[in-house]
């Protein structure tokens, strides 16, 4: 069964020594995938994305985006179909 994203906010972060540079970025696209390992993987990869955009925008003169660290701070990866567990 398909797994996607819901509601992801994901914290990028800079490795250059000195770099001020901590986004939280929110994910509105939809994200599938066959696994949860898939998803986030592409998730993942947007909010690198994302983050070098604006990155840029602001450090682009000095340097680039290194080795980010990203992680996911809110937002789940569900079961396409599936509702929250009754009792």
């Amino acid at each position: 069964m398909p797994y996607r994203l819901n509601k992801g906010i994901y914290a990028v972060r800079c490795r250059h020594p000195s770099c001020p540079f901590h986004a939280q970025l929110e994910i509105d696209e939809v994200i599938m995938g066959v696994t949860e390992s898939d998803v986030e993987t592409e998730a993942r990869k947007l909010a690198r994305d994302m983050a070098q955009v604006k990155h840029d925008s602001l450090h682009g003169r000095q340097h680039s985006l290194r080795n980010p660290k990203i992680r996911m701070v809110s937002g789940t990866i569900q079961l396409m179909g599936a509702g929250p567990a009754q009792a």
